[in-house]
């Protein structure tokens, strides 16, 4: 698998492709979607992980990180796609030690398509650790 820390942000080979798939007002329609996917199922995983709801928390990183691979957020659904690995083998003190990457490289994504940050950017207490 390849290393999410080397990967772009957005895949400008993905981000061409639906420019070329897609009208203006679809493409910006899925990318307002995308955001708010990120920030539903990156709350989703926060409560999720506090309240040890491992089925839960699986679900959230594997729809992340389609949505992520799907729409050209290369870092985001690289490092999910590794979450969710962690996830399969019930490593599930891994993901809790990736939450703040998990955390920035998906505020990354935000930035990337134009939005702010998460909800709860400053604060990872909810995820123990």
């Amino acid at each position: 698998m390849a290393d999410w820390r080397q990967a772009p942000v957005v895949d400008d080979a993905v981000t061409t492709q639906l420019r070329q798939d897609l009208d203006e007002d679809d493409f910006v329609l899925v990318h307002a979607a995308l955001a708010d996917d990120i920030r539903g199922r990156m709350a989703e995983l926060a409560a999720a992980l506090a309240a040890d709801d491992t089925e839960t928390a699986r679900r959230a990183i594997h729809s992340l990180k389609g949505a992520a691979l799907n729409l050209g957020h290369a870092r985001l659904g690289l490092l999910c796609s590794h979450l969710n690995q962690c996830a399969l083998a019930s490593d599930w003190s891994a993901i809790r030690s990736a939450w703040n990457d998990l955390r920035a490289v998906s505020s990354a994504s935000l930035a990337a398509l134009g939005h702010g940050g998460l909800a709860f950017d400053g604060d990872s207490s909810i995820v123990r650790h």
